[in-house]
């Protein structure tokens, strides 16, 4: 008997180019449905779940007594309750490597984009077909800015080699990091506070838990120099959006430039569409060809070591190893 592998998250169309590859050990059943109640009934007879976004609850999670595993297409498993499938034996694996360089490649975008107010000027040529030398639109040189890294994992270790490059001073907030072990980067380990008050960037690159959610809040926000600018590209939940908001409306830091948000898709009234000092894009750092392609294989050889009895590669949850 085929095993079952239940495919959330229809709208991305997750290894779509591998189902027929796949459909040789697995029968894979795909809903469209975000519902919990929907998810835990289409579960009761699922050996894999291979999800993205969607939040894989304890109920979905213990509604299958035949689930082995849960295969995260990408590297954030927040949405997935671990310690729910820790504690059913469930392994969940992720992708930690198809992407750091990649998202770090849109960080640096959003920050030299913020820089040069390359946004605000493609928006007037297109609309006026030339513009001249004025004062609102006198952008920045990255040459001796100091940016402040919130994070110090493979995705902030690859920004701060991009921030190298343009000459720029590095700071790190990481409290996981021991500063003898990073020694070799060439940048300064602080505390958020320092960070904050020093750094003319501030771009985030830790993974959301309880600890890290709204660490950016009003206060932090208050922190930081009103002709800095403020960068996310791992999840909008790091920062409370209302200080945020707020703290832009009143001038007191100079825009953003955000790949994630706290709900996801935005709707057409979200407060800082269309501000010229604030660029979004929609989670998509990770969207290229090579990222995608990466992913793709990954997410598949997850399932593969799963469903053959193996140890995946990027097993999260290791503690359902222990006897």
């Amino acid at each position: 008997m085929k095993a079952k592998i239940l495919r959330t998250d229809a709208e991305l169309f997750i290894i779509e180019q591998y189902l027929d590859e796949l459909s040789e050990i697995a029968d894979v059943v795909t809903t469209e449905s975000y519902a919990e109640d929907d998810l835990a009934e289409v579960a009761k007879d699922v050996d894999v779940i291979l999800t993205c976004y969607t939040n894989i609850t304890s109920r979905v999670i213990n509604a299958g007594p035949n689930l082995k595993g849960i295969v995260k297409y990408g590297v954030g498993t927040d949405a997935i309750d671990m310690e729910a499938a820790t504690a059913k034996g469930v392994m969940v694996a992720n992708c930690p490597d198809y992407g750091p360089d990649t998202v770090a490649d849109h960080a640096f975008a959003l920050m030299i984009s913020l820089a040069r107010k390359i946004p605000t000027l493609d928006r007037a040529m297109r609309k006026n077909a030339w513009v001249w030398p004025e004062p609102k639109l006198l952008g920045l040189d990255l040459n001796g800015k100091t940016v402040g890294l919130i994070g110090f994992g493979r995705i902030g270790r690859a920004m701060s080699r991009r921030c190298e490059g343009f000459s720029m001073n590095r700071l790190v907030y990481d409290p996981y990091v021991e500063p003898a072990s990073v020694s070799e980067y060439g940048v300064s380990i602080v505390d958020l506070d320092e960070l904050l008050t020093r750094a003319d960037f501030v771009s985030i690159h830790c993974v959301l838990t309880p600890e890290t959610k709204g660490l950016i809040d009003a206060a932090a926000l208050q922190t930081m120099k009103e002709t800095a600018f403020l960068i996310d590209v791992s999840r909008g939940a790091i920062i409370d959006e209302d200080a945020l908001i707020q703290a832009i409306d009143e001038k007191r830091i100079a825009g953003a430039g955000f790949d994630v948000f706290g709900h996801e898709p935005l709707t057409p009234d979200y407060p800082l569409l269309g501000r010229d000092n604030v660029i979004l894009t929609p989670h998509l750092a990770w969207w290229t060809e090579e990222a995608f392609e990466r992913v793709e294989r990954d997410t598949l050889d997850g399932i593969l070591d799963i469903l053959a009895g193996k140890i995946p590669k990027h097993l999260k949850n290791t503690e359902v190893l222990e006897p």
